[in-house]
């Protein structure tokens, strides 16, 4: 399930603190506490009436159909592009069970369980002065204004937002944020609603893409790193941040399928998952960089999450606060690539007035009544990477391989001497990596 989170147990709860908004007369009352509305799974980190299957490729479908019949399932989607089925079991076995008996029947490759996944951000409250992530006198930010002299970026670029949606366009009750006006956007998909209408009922998808594409030099608001390149939303979660594997295993598809050069997945799971890897291969594999959150996770357990914890597809994204120190909630582990701005909205360590989170445009409740918010978590650390990511494919570094050479081996060592596994390669730096290959295109 993909959830905007505060904190993350076995599955994620969403949990909101006061939020404020910097807006053109300065601070604004904050909203009251509490939760964002939605349930919390009635199962221990997965639906509890559905699986996943990959029959084998040389089942026919009237065998496929069969044995779906004689285990009383019903197929109720499929990834056609993944060749795996979504299966809706009977009220008198639990998943669990199911997934055994199918693992042992011939004529499957695997079945496994629909895991929960969960959005990693943290709210906290409320234009380019107040965005210390992109650039700072004292530490520097990742250096996004001396990148911008080299590229602003390729609209042809595409990134793929899979979140709760993005308030990119006026229809029926939804309203496009007045910060994304001058955004590019191309179709994408809601594949919560199974529409062509992938708007945001969340907020977490909508600050996300600011932070990669926000209206730029447009005399309103804030910044994104990329502002000339594309977004492809895509909605693999419900107004309530949750969302599953199978849903985002559909979007990463979409994605790959329709141009998408990044995917961005601010959201993860402890739970490992061959459809999930699966779909991160393929993206890999088609020429795309997928950039993923590595999770909050870190003050309850800092297990591996995923997709993150898929490292030859996917690069892991930690965060660090104003200071560069890691961040507490930021998952560690070997599989943690690069860390980026992700905020901490307890401090104020640059003393502008407001607590230290990543600020976009966004909202918190209702999708027509947007606010500059400051928010906080690896959710907002991860755009940070997709950004730069569609910078360099802009200019010319095409390849996931390259792409993650150039973002890995320019960023600013913290920590141990090279690698650690509590900042990775370090913090990324958007001017070096530019700079990484040249003028010349690696070939």
């Amino acid at each position: 399930m993909i959830r905007c989170t505060v904190s993350r147990r076995t599955f994620v709860t969403s949990v909101m603190t006061a939020l404020c908004m910097v807006g053109p007369g300065g601070r604004h009352a904050c909203a009251a506490k509490g939760e964002p509305g939605g349930v919390t799974p009635a199962s221990p980190g997965w639906h509890p009436d559905e699986i996943i299957v990959k029959f084998c490729e040389a089942v026919e479908p009237n065998t496929r159909d069969a044995t779906v019949r004689q285990h009383e399932c019903v197929i109720l989607r499929t990834c056609t592009p993944a060749n795996v089925h979504l299966l809706r079991i009977p009220a008198s076995r639990t998943p669990e069970e199911l997934v055994a008996d199918l693992r042992t029947h011939p004529c499957v490759e695997y079945a496994e369980l629909n895991h929960y996944v969960s959005l990693y951000f943290q709210p906290d409250d409320p234009y380019f002065g107040y965005q210390w992530n992109l650039y700072n006198a004292l530490t520097g930010g990742i250096n996004v204004e001396q990148a911008w002299d080299v590229e602003t970026g390729d609209p042809n670029v595409i990134v793929a937002v899979l979140d709760s949606g993005i308030a990119y366009e006026n229809y029926g009750f939804y309203r496009q944020a007045p910060d994304l006006a001058g955004t590019r956007f191309v179709p994408g998909y809601d594949y919560v609603n199974d529409d062509s209408h992938p708007n945001d009922d969340n907020g977490h998808g909508t600050h996300v893409t600011g932070t990669i594409a926000q209206s730029t030099n447009n005399d309103l608001g804030v910044a994104g790193i990329a502002f000339g390149c594309s977004i492809m939303p895509v909605k693999v979660m419900d107004a309530t941040g949750l969302g599953d594997y199978f849903t985002i295993t559909q979007g990463i598809y979409f994605a790959v399928q329709n141009g998408a050069k990044v995917i961005n997945l601010s959201l993860g799971s402890s739970s490992a998952s061959i459809t999930l890897q699966n779909a991160v291969a393929f993206a890999y594999h088609s020429g795309v960089t997928v950039v993923c959150a590595a999770g909050n996770d870190y003050g309850s357990g800092n297990l591996p999450d995923y997709p993150a914890a898929y490292d030859a597809y996917c690069m892991a994204v930690g965060a660090v606060r104003y200071d560069n120190q890691r961040a507490d909630y930021s998952n560690t582990g070997s599989y943690l690539d690069v860390v980026a701005p992700g905020g901490d909205t307890l401090v104020d360590q640059n003393a502008d007035g407001y607590p230290d989170g990543i600020v976009q445009q966004t909202f918190v409740l209702n999708p027509t009544d947007f606010g500059y918010y400051f928010f906080q978590g690896t959710s907002m650390a991860t755009p940070h990477v997709s950004g730069l990511a569609a910078l360099l494919i802009s200019h010319g570094v095409v390849e996931p391989d390259d792409v993650r050479k150039a973002i890995q081996q320019t960023a600013v060592d913290l920590g141990p001497t090279g690698w650690d596994e509590r900042y990775g390669w370090g913090l990324i730096d958007a001017q070096t990596a530019l700079a990484y290959f040249g003028t010349a295109v690696p070939e």
